[in-house]
């Protein structure tokens, strides 16, 4: 059985053999305002206060000051977590927008790893962050941003698996986010959800004018999960989970 990393999110323990799978990446699934950053951010926290682990963010959508200042919200202080060499923050955006103006100037149109988001230059940076800081804890956020840059498909899922397993291969546990596009039952599986040696998704259900928060682990390789869904919280202290309230019990 593999290591087990503490999430970090509180009753979210429970529902899989006491955490994530060390070395693994995981996805989490939701839509708009389920907390899916709050959720990231919150593993990074408690990873470097509670389980003495260092953590990196990668931004693929919004500023350092700005993520900052939002998760300062929740009392986590990832500024002075990053002045103590506790934590590093990588602004994806600003690699993006070299690699568009540097093209432009180039004429470099070809090439998927030098267009839209160069992965190999991600890679290289998240590295050389992870041995300077010996860093055990990753999360990126957000992937639908991703797809953004990546309009033609063929393209779109070659960097998707470029990322995943340069991520994989890295052997620390990782966190990455990305939307929800449909909720339905018969809802086609992305491509990431299959490379992802785990999968949480996060869902804001409405039924008889009432507004419930319910969260599942789909999946999670290498242990025992318990795939019911059950509902959630965010407040002041970020998000929690309630193990033992079942809202469909699963046949």
């Amino acid at each position: 059985m593999s290591k087990i990393v503490e999430t970090g999110v509180q009753g979210l323990n429970e529902l899989m053999s006491g955490g994530f799978p060390e070395g693994r990446v995981v996805l989490v699934v939701g839509g708009p305002g389920t907390g899916k950053t709050i959720f990231a951010a919150q593993f990074l926290s408690k990873g470097i206060s509670d389980y003495n682990q260092n953590g990196i963010f990668i931004s693929l959508d919004e500023s350092k000051d700005h993520f900052y200042s939002e998760m300062q919200n929740f009392g986590w202080d990832f500024k002075k977590a990053e002045e103590e060499e506790k934590f590093a923050f990588i602004d994806a955006t600003r690699m993006s927008r070299s690699a568009l103006t540097k093209g432009k100037l180039y004429g470099e149109t070809s090439s998927l790893r030098g267009k839209q988001l160069p992965i190999d230059k991600l890679i290289e940076e998240l590295e050389a962050r992870i041995h300077q800081i010996d860093a055990k804890r990753v999360a990126l956020d957000t992937l639908a941003t991703l797809f953004q840059r990546f309009p033609d498909p063929i393209e779109r899922r070659t960097a998707v698996v470029d990322l995943f397993e340069s991520l994989s291969e890295l052997g620390i546990t990782t966190i990455i986010t990305t939307e929800l596009g449909r909720l339905s039952l018969d809802r086609n599986v992305s491509v990431e959800e299959y490379l992802a040696h785990g999968v949480i998704m996060m869902q804001t259900l409405f039924s008889h004018g009432v507004t419930s928060r319910t969260l599942q682990v789909e999946k999670m390789r290498g242990v025992k999960i318990n795939p019911n869904l059950v509902p959630y919280t965010i407040d002041r202290n970020g998000v929690e989970v309630f193990p033992d309230i079942t809202l469909f019990e699963k046949r």
